[in-house]
């Protein structure tokens, strides 16, 4: 801080050798206010007075001057300074030059207006608008944010879902949507109760700009470690805009092939162009299927216990409605109101065999599992912007947003009831293939177990049955119906102030207030079938063929071998349906009032009085210095249960979490001329825990044998953020970058997992437990480096390429006590990110490949380093074809995965897969029109 104030003084003193530009702006009827004069060769920009007036001090050189004014077009000149000041007199901007068309043909593109927003921007951030989003066969938020340098997602079913900026976890980032922290709910997966948004909620229709901010200024949420993701959906347009879209997407590889996506947008201005307004729907059904195979080893012998082998097929719809609507009053007063709705609703069949290997008897397993997973994300925003005096802007507004997750199946469940609902079938099977260590049987895979025992290799991991497997002995053992309901809320009131001091400096000053809600309901309910009663075998259901003709052909078939005729889902989807079964069926619905699954439940409330004050001083015609502080205070109260086993009493506890957090930053820029631009930035920022990380429970899965447990004295995890970038700009839409940065992070927060035998309901088995701590300090470093050209002076059809590409490198260190102090890397970071896509336009045609490397990193520490699990490298490449006609319709193709990439987790070692799933290449068909 001290060397950025140090420079800052020196360089006040340059500023003696500018000479003084002055003039007025008007039109034939008088003096136009406001009007903005830009110096290209600066990339600065001076706003007039009310009279007319500008004044900006200049260094001796020829400069162009861009004049621009709401509803004029600009106007151009070029003005000499030499060693006397200039006085350009009175500028007049006709009326006949008045507007839409023009400006629009200025910014002729979305993606140029990106770049000018990421040059003209005092943060430091990347771009990408709703031009680039369509030219790429990406559907949601998530999957267009990974073009981006330095960020990655994570996908689910072969889709985009969470995102990453710079290799740090994703709940280190804030995603927001027009600047306010959008709640998350989440019904399943690693990350579930974190404030990590699944976005593939936002389809990428809805959005007109994704600006990913990785070194904040104070006016930004904290809470942003790896930076803040702020999505801004479609606004009001500037003239009338009408877009309608329809495809049909395509997968070869599910049993259903074909969906069916469409988006309709209209927009206009009207009342003199006083009252805008824009509504639009989109509607995407697509089919998937999944081939998935999972494994499960003991953390020491790292032997194989468990081997699960899957096919999904599922159907995935994405349901939503965007609108914004704007009055200005004048030219200083303007309300605006948005407001969005988008429903995401997977509906998933899952037929799986898993074989225990640590077992004796009933280890072979059937389960068939049939679920609607059902998220909905929705809100808006009521904001008034005003114009108080000549220096003094404000922005006042109230907001609220909802995210739910839960379930819409099954069809036999009441609504309250509704979950993830399966049936088990089991038998008692006899394994080969196995060895005996210290007595005890065991199964490895290649390269492990003790010598001369021969494993399988990790492509074809096998039952290796003693005897013929016989599917028609799987007997009911229960249907179960796993519920979660998860709900955040949020509701949101800002007030902000921009006050121009001076022509040289601006000062910025507001405040923010956050109410947020979450609850995790958390039920389950059992039909078991009575173990005295004859056995159900799976001939007393109404049997269909394996969905799967081609299952694993990457694996040439390998696991043809555990195909058979499934149980139909209408056999199963009502437990008492079939009275012969129903009678020996018993019943047990367990909730937060009589069981161990009380745990599960927590209700917590946070609340966050945030405030902000800032100053953007120009040293001179090159140097800019922003400064400022951000203060944000959380108070959390959180409730949940304790479930006493012994006497099945269940007690409320209670937890509350108070902390603030004092965040001074510092950024420091200097445009020598229109094209280079070089920054520096020092700020602090913070990650909170997640709710079900304080929350004082202990969550217990018996389904799949892991308990969470809550941490009430968690700390937030705080961050020291040093930045260092620089752009050079070939022209508008051309530009290389490159970049560097460093972070000293403290209290880190890890889940540390360990092997722990627990009874539970009565039964006991082996758990794996997890609960979240403070680590040591950790930092993480690394550099950035883009580029994005049209190599239109190239001769030939050469000139109609472009070619954009980023590559990020990113390397941290932690320490773990647990584990006598050793180093490692922080979880979920990626060493090295690579992006590319080459684009060849010729008139109406266009092709576009898009290439995204990710190398393998950490996603789970275990008590045994040997045993942490990885998530593998992945490439993926995607396509798109378009071809626009004279009358604007555009016919395209795209298709995702060409690839064919898989996803794979392993343990400690790639030659120990954990979980690898294969999806095939999706694609989608489908034509537009704008107007």
């Amino acid at each position: 801080m001290k060397t950025f104030l140090y420079v800052a003084f020196i360089l006040i003193f340059s500023s003696s050798y500018a000479q003084e530009v002055k003039g007025k702006i008007s039109t034939e009827a008088g003096p136009l206010y406001p009007a903005s004069i830009l110096v290209a060769e600066k990339s600065k920009t001076v706003t007039n007075d009310r009279n007319g007036n500008f004044s900006i001090k200049l260094e001796p050189r020829v400069y162009h001057l861009e004049i621009s004014s709401e509803n004029y077009s600009p106007k151009h000149i070029s003005v000499t300074v030499s060693n006397k000041n200039v006085d350009l007199g009175n500028i007049i901007i006709g009326q006949e030059e008045k507007l839409d068309e023009v400006v629009l043909e200025y910014y002729t593109s979305g993606e140029k207006k990106a770049i000018e927003m990421r040059q003209k921007s005092n943060a430091i951030m990347d771009v990408v608008s709703a031009d680039a989003m369509g030219k790429m066969p990406d559907i949601s938020a998530a999957e267009a944010v990974q073009r981006i340098p330095g960020v990655s997602i994570d996908r689910d079913q072969g889709e985009g879902r969470y995102v990453t900026v710079r290799g740090t976890p994703s709940q280190w980032s804030s995603a927001t949507i027009n600047g306010d922290r959008m709640p998350a709910a989440k019904t399943s997966g690693d990350l579930l109760g974190n404030r990590t948004v699944p976005m593939d909620l936002l389809p990428t229709e809805f959005l007109e700009y994704i600006q990913v901010i990785k070194a904040i200024t104070p006016e930004y949420e904290g809470d942003a470690i790896g930076g803040t993701i702020n999505y801004i959906p479609k606004f009001s347009p500037k003239k009338e805009t009408l877009r309608i879209t329809g495809s049909i997407p395509v997968n070869l590889r599910a049993d259903d092939k074909v969906g069916f996506n469409s988006t309709v947008l209209y927009g206009n201005r009207l009342f003199n162009k006083k009252f805008g307004f824009l509504v639009m729907s989109n509607y995407n059904r697509r089919t998937y299927s999944t081939d998935d195979y999972e494994v499960v080893y003991g953390n020491e012998l790292h032997n194989v216990n468990t081997l699960d082998v899957r096919n999904y097929q599922g159907v995935r719809t994405n349901t939503g409605f965007n609108a914004a609507t704007d009055f200005r009053f004048n030219k200083r007063n303007k309300i605006y109101a948005r407001g969005y709705y988008s429903q995401f609703l997977d509906e998933e069949d899952n037929r799986k065999t898993m074989h225990y290997f640590n077992k004796t008897t009933s280890n072979a397993v059937l389960r068939w599992s049939t679920v609607d997973y059902l998220f909905k994300n929705y809100g808006g925003e009521f904001g008034y912007e005003s114009k108080l005096t000549d220096k003094l802007k404000m922005n006042a507004k109230v907001a609220a947003y909802t995210s739910w997750a839960g379930y819409n199946g099954p069809s036999s469940a009441t609504k309250n009831d509704r979950g993830y609902y399966y049936g088990n079938w089991i038998q008692t099977v006899k394994y080969g293939n196995m060895v005996k260590v210290d007595g005890k049987d065991y199964k490895f895979l290649q390269g492990d177990g003790p010598a001369g025992y021969v494993g399988d290799p990790a492509n074809n991991i096998q039952p290796h049955f003693v005897a013929t497997y016989d599917p028609e002995k799987y007997y009911l053992d229960r249907y179960v119906t796993s519920i979660r309901n998860v709900e955040e809320k949020d509701k949101v009131a800002a007030l902000d102030f921009d006050y121009d001091a001076n022509k040289d400096l601006k000062i910025k000053f507001g405040g923010k207030f956050r109410d947020k809600t979450s609850t995790y309901d958390y039920r389950y309910i059992t039909w078991i079938y009575d173990t005295k009663a004859p056995k159900a075998y799976l001939n007393q259901w109404e049997r269909e063929a394996f969905p799967s003709n081609n299952w694993f052909p990457e694996l040439n078939n390998t696991y043809d071998n555990l195909k058979f005729n499934y149980p139909t889902e209408r056999s199963f989807i009502d437990p008492m349906g079939n009275p012969a079964i129903a009678k020996n069926l018993k019943y047990n619905y367990q909730d937060a009032t009589n069981s161990s699954y009380a745990t599960g439940n927590y209700d917590a409330t946070e609340k966050v009085w945030a405030g902000y004050a800032s100053g953007e001083w120009d040293l001179n015609e090159d140097f800019r210095l922003v400064g400022g502080v951000r203060y944000e205070n959380t108070a959390v109260d959180a409730k949940s249960y304790e479930f006493n086993d012994i006497t099945k009493v269940v007690t409320p506890v209670y937890g509350t979490k108070n902390y603030g957090a004092f965040l001074p930053m510092a950024h420091l820029i200097y445009k020598p001329s229109q094209k280079l631009d070089l920054r520096a930035a020092v700020t602090r920022t913070f990650a909170r825990p997640a709710f079900n990380e304080l929350s004082p429970s202990t969550r217990v899965n018996p389904d799949n044998h892991t308990v969470v447990e809550g941490n009430v004295d968690l700390k937030p995890t705080f961050s020291w953020n040093y930045d260092v970038i620089g752009s050079y700009y070939l022209n508008k839409s051309d530009y290389i970058t490159g970049s560097a940065f460093y972070k000293n992070l403290s209290d880190l927060i890890y889940t540390q997992s360990h092997d722990e035998i627990r009874t539970v309901g009565g039964e006991t088995f082996l758990y794996k437990v997890s609960k979240p701590l403070n680590s040591d300090n950790a930092f993480l470093y690394g550099f950035e480096v883009g580029f994005n050209k049209k190599f239109s002076e190239l001769p030939g059809f050469l000139s109609c390429f472009s070619l954009k590409g980023n590559y990020t490198f990113t390397k941290s260190q932690t320490t773990l006590e647990e584990r006598g102090d050793e180093k490692i890397g922080l979880m979920n970071q990626s060493p090295n990110i690579f992006n590319a896509s080459l684009i060849y336009e010729y008139k109406g045609f266009a092709a576009r490949l898009a290439a995204n490397y990710r190398e393998a990193f950490l996603v789970e520490i275990r008590d045994n380093p040997g045993a942490d699990r990885y998530q593998d490298k992945d490439f993926h490449l995607d396509m798109n074809l378009s071809y626009t006609t004279s009358n604007k319709i555009t016919f395209f193709i795209d298709l995702n995965n060409l690839t064919n990439q898989e996803l794979g987790y392993y343990h400690g070692v790639v030659s120990r897969p954990e979980q690898v799933e294969y999806y095939g290449i999706r694609g989608r068909a489908g034509a537009s029109y704008r107007f």
